[in-house]
């Protein structure tokens, strides 16, 4: 495609050493504007690729990929094991939850939270929750005892062993009226899930004593939590179950995905992603549209150069390659070094991230805000890819314009007026 002589003529173009090389501030500010915009909008999808792996995977990991529940909020022990012991299933883990809202009191402080009664051996085993309790160990199920959220025991000044307060919607019937039902619990140890709002609402109780406080029956639940083995295949299972539950009559049972629970943030991400995405792009494409400005010039103070080289018989299509071929490489340039700083950034991002909140003295990154306690990114290289791609391909397009412009030129009536 490109000859010898085109090639010596590029370079001789693109490497001048004169003040009207095309090596100019225009063109400087072109690559350097395609390389920050490359580098940018890589930054900026990495970390919203892994704000959204890490929010998903923290969710998912406090909650079954599906819930089973109940019209009359009541499921009862032999449905459950009919769901466990059926040979469908064999990839999917059942088990039985009671979950409601309540109050806890210490030291004279309450807060809000949300308890959720399991089996401490399934609690274990469904997402390594002992790796992640870093005070203390987990209850005993036959005993008054509760492990809570890292942030939870901070606001409440609680440590292991401290006994707290726990009072529940339901309320018992006294000669005094209705009043609410409390129990007294140990603090046996502390977690730390990683995720804000779980560190902070979420406490753990045994069954047993959850069981207690919702005034529920032996035997009995309120939700069955599902965790399946392959959560691509969500929608499959989810269909496989609805059809369990309809064949054998079980049709007081409904189910919601993690995906139905958490729709409208799932939705928030994707737009605010989508979004980012085409503003990002708009930095490339201004920077592209330089190069548009700089040729142009470069045609201009070239006229003469042009001029002579079409009377000596260069090309129409020459021309238009020459130029092609600079703006292009300007373009390549600049996208690959923005890949480059891009993908050095993404890898670096908590040093990068510490360094400048010690140097700045401030939080970039608030837990109470991202839900997260650290910035999270995770680099998509065919994403990378097509970012890299999409870049050339506007620098590419840029320089059509002024090169066929340059193909134009008249040579007899420019060397006249030179």
């Amino acid at each position: 495609m490109i000859t010898n002589y085109e090639y010596l003529l590029f370079k001789r173009f693109f490497l001048s050493k004169k003040n009207e090389g095309y090596i100019s501030i225009i063109s400087w500010f072109s690559l350097i504007g395609i390389m920050l915009g490359v580098a940018v909008l890589i930054i900026v999808m990495s970390v919203m690729n892994g704000f959204r792996d890490e929010l998903i995977k923290r969710i998912i990991g406090a909650n079954g990929h599906i819930n089973i529940y109940s019209i009359n909020k009541i499921i009862s022990e032999k449905d459950l094991l009919l769901l466990k012991n059926n040979k469908l299933f064999e990839d999917i883990k059942f088990y039985g939850i009671i979950e409601t809202q309540g109050l806890i009191i210490s030291n004279n402080n309450s807060k809000g939270i949300f308890i959720r009664g399991i089996n401490s051996n399934d609690l274990l085993s469904i997402s390594k929750f002992e790796d992640k309790i870093i005070k203390g160990k987990i209850y005993q199920n036959n005993k008054n005892q509760i492990i809570i959220g890292e942030n939870l025991a901070k606001s409440l000044s609680v440590n292991v062993d401290d006994n707290i307060k726990i009072a529940v919607p339901k309320s018992d019937m006294t000669i005094f009226g209705n009043i609410p039902r409390f129990k007294t619990m140990k603090v046996s140890g502390i977690f730390k899930l990683g995720m804000y709002e779980y560190d902070t609402n979420l406490v753990y109780a045994p069954i047993e004593i959850s069981r207690s406080l919702t005034l529920l029956k032996d035997a009995k639940f309120n939700n069955i939590e599902i965790f399946i083995d392959y959560p691509d295949k969500l929608s499959m299972h989810l269909n496989k179950i609805n059809k369990f539950l309809t064949n054998n009559n079980l049709d007081k049972y409904y189910l919601i995905s993690w995906k139905d629970r958490n729709k409208t943030f799932l939705d928030a991400l994707n737009i605010e992603r989508n979004v980012m995405f085409l503003i990002l792009i708009l930095i490339i494409l201004i920077a592209s549209l330089n190069i548009v400005s700089g040729l142009i010039i470069f045609v201009k103070d070239k006229n003469i150069d042009i001029g002579i080289l079409r009377t000596i018989g260069l090309s129409k299509f020459s021309l238009v390659k020459i130029f092609l071929l600079i703006g292009s490489t300007i373009g390549l340039i600049g996208t690959s070094f923005g890949i480059i700083i891009g993908l050095i950034f993404c890898i670096n991002i908590e040093s990068i991230q510490f360094f400048l909140e010690s140097f700045l003295n401030l939080e970039l990154f608030s837990p109470e805000i991202y839900y997260l306690s650290k910035l999270p990114a995770r680099i998509d290289y065919l994403e990378v890819f097509y970012i890299g791609l999409l870049s050339i391909i506007l620098t590419f397009v840029s320089t059509i314009y002024p090169a066929i412009k340059s193909s134009k030129i008249d040579p007899i009536k420019t060397i006249r007026n030179e």
